[in-house]
């Protein structure tokens, strides 16, 4: 049965087997929680070769407060992350939609030594939802932003209806959304579009990774993932790409077992 335990201003899940072999932290993406981690946190593989599972919600996440002064952008969130992962010594870190963007910066920045797992990430604005990049848009006008995240709030269902076939998921993976304070919600997302702006095209930034990371999509995903992002990955030995057939954007949920089996992969 999981546990859960508050550290570092984090609330952590965790699924602890009786013999533990490695330490894995999971990170939820935009308005998601430890909830999306259910299935995978599950998977027998994982538990017949004792990876400790740590679904994470980081601070700004499920109602959770930030620390003073924090700015909501994407390297405050890496600053946040290698501090959980310094104080808990995980092995690998896996990365949502979202998060998985933030562990681009992560590894960008060396200062975690560990492997990296990246779901779903987008890199590069164009690759990312006509829904999210007009949220964006209309985020940015002062007139228009407060009811735009009412609006967003109370349709939160029907946005993330697609990706969740069992009603009682949908339900709880709302209710965790909604957990989250709408100026907060909105600050988060404006942090990482003002990223991906600023860095233009993610897949170059990643190749100064010094570490072991795996990009893995969907082959149903949303998100776009062009030639070019393939081909610009390729030129490091230190990233591979790998497909989960028939997952859509939320590829631990569609298929849990494959998203394990690649875990344990990367964790070699």
């Amino acid at each position: 049965m999981a546990a859960e335990r508050r550290a570092n201003g984090w609330l952590l899940v965790e699924q602890i087997p009786a013999a533990v072999a490695h330490k894995v932290l999971l990170m939820p993406g935009l308005q998601g929680s430890d909830l999306v981690f259910a299935r995978l946190m599950q998977a027998e593989a994982l538990q017949q070769h004792g990876v400790h599972v740590v679904a994470g919600n980081p601070p700004g996440f499920k109602g959770l407060p930030v620390p003073p002064g924090f700015d909501y952008s994407v390297p405050a969130y890496a600053g946040l992350v290698e501090e959980l992962a310094a104080a808990e010594g995980f092995a690998l870190i896996l990365g949502h939609s979202f998060a998985a963007n933030v562990l681009i910066e992560v590894a960008a920045r060396g200062r975690y030594r560990g492997k990296l797992v990246l779901v779903s990430p987008s890199l590069h604005r164009q690759a990312e939802t006509k829904d999210l990049l007009m949220l964006d848009a209309m985020s940015r006008k002062p007139l228009l932003r407060g009811i735009v995240w009412w609006l967003t709030y109370r349709m939160m269902a029907s946005v993330f209806k697609p990706y969740f076939d069992d009603p009682a998921a949908l339900r709880a993976a709302v209710r965790d959304g909604r957990r989250i304070p709408r100026c907060v919600g909105r600050k988060i997302l404006l942090g990482y579009f003002d990223h991906l702006d600023s860095h233009g095209d993610l897949a170059v930034r990643l190749l100064q990774t010094a570490i072991p990371v795996t990009y893995v999509r969907g082959t149903r995903d949303d998100i776009a993932f062009t030639a070019a992002d393939r081909d610009t990955l390729a030129r490091s030995p230190l990233i591979r790409v790998r497909e989960v057939e028939g997952a859509r954007h939320f590829a631990m949920i569609d298929k849990p077992d494959e998203v394990a089996a690649l875990l344990l992969e990367a964790l070699g």
